[in-house]
């Protein structure tokens, strides 16, 4: 059975017709022309392979078929009003919707507060800790609308806006009893034979040979499971010095023979050109830049 083709005028047109008894008062209520009215019946008696009307005098009166269908018309006409008057009385959504990917060095103090301005200005969040290199992937492919990462010495070209959000300072951090047999300060070649604790992983092959010294290294990407590893001695950390990692249970600063002087990494903002929300995209990392002021340096 093929199905039927018709529009909602044809319906209106057929109810109205049902209701007035004639097309000019019909198409009098729904403000057409009777002409145009005429023809929304025809063509629905055509599709439906029956008349819908029989004339008596100057009047049209439904016939049997029509009888039938005339409720469920009438019942389809309603329910369309009650939708275009429901949907008129719908307030306009402000609700904006962003996806950030960030690296596991970004202060918790920060992100805690951008969640907490987004909130205010009726932007949602979905958020999740990953490499520059998960992010960049997510994106290119419209997985990620924002990323917060670390600067690395390459060009963007067309592939990347950017911009720069701060710095954040990095120090030596293992538990007291990992180097204890060992010469203070301790030197590169010190800390080259003990496992470091990493939070990047090996695809971010500039960020990894920024922050590692060690040959052996033991990947972990969540802080409390840091903290874990360090405190049972697993091994030594480059860590942010907003972790305040010598605040954990018999971890402390280590003393090394270059510093922390002038250690540091910078954080930018990363989103694909002609983003999707582009606006909403502007105004975030505007936010995110204003914050950085107030948290950026700030222990988490």
């Amino acid at each position: 059975m093929n199905a039927l083709r018709y529009s909602f005028s044809q319906i209106e047109a057929f109810a109205a017709i049902a209701e007035f008894g004639t097309v000019s008062r019909a198409a009098e209520k729904l403000g057409k022309d009777r002409t145009t009215v005429r023809d929304l019946i025809d063509y629905l008696e055509d599709a439906l392979g029956y008349s819908l009307f029989e004339r008596e005098g100057r009047k049209l009166v439904l016939t049997s078929r029509g009888e039938q269908l005339h409720r469920q018309a009438h019942l389809l006409v309603r329910q369309a009003h009650a939708f275009e008057a429901f949907a008129q009385t719908l307030p306009e959504s402000r609700t904006q919707q962003i996806t950030l990917v960030y690296d596991p060095f970004v202060p918790q103090l920060f992100l805690q507060a951008f969640i907490s301005e987004c909130s205010r200005a009726q932007v949602q969040l979905s958020l999740w800790c990953a490499s520059r290199f998960e992010a960049e992937s997510a994106l290119k492919s419209g997985k990620a609308d924002l990323a917060i990462c670390q600067a690395v010495n390459r060009s963007l070209g067309n592939e990347m806006e950017w911009s720069a959000l701060g710095a954040i300072e990095l120090n030596f951090y293992a538990a007291t009893a990992l180097f204890a047999h060992q010469d203070s300060p301790l030197t590169l070649l010190n800390l080259a034979l003990e496992p470091q604790l990493v939070m990047h992983a090996h695809a971010d092959e500039q960020i990894t040979h920024r922050l590692q010294i060690s040959g052996q290294s033991l990947f972990v990407n969540e802080r409390t499971m840091l903290q874990s590893l360090m405190e049972q001695g697993q091994g030594w950390g480059f860590l942010p010095t907003h972790f305040q990692a010598q605040k954990w249970h018999q971890v402390q600063v280590l003393p090394t023979e270059v510093g922390h002087q002038g250690l540091n990494i910078t954080l930018v903002a990363l989103w694909a050109p002609g983003a999707r929300r582009h606006q909403v995209v502007n105004d975030v990392v505007v936010k995110l830049q204003r914050l950085w002021q107030q948290y950026g340096a700030f222990s988490s």
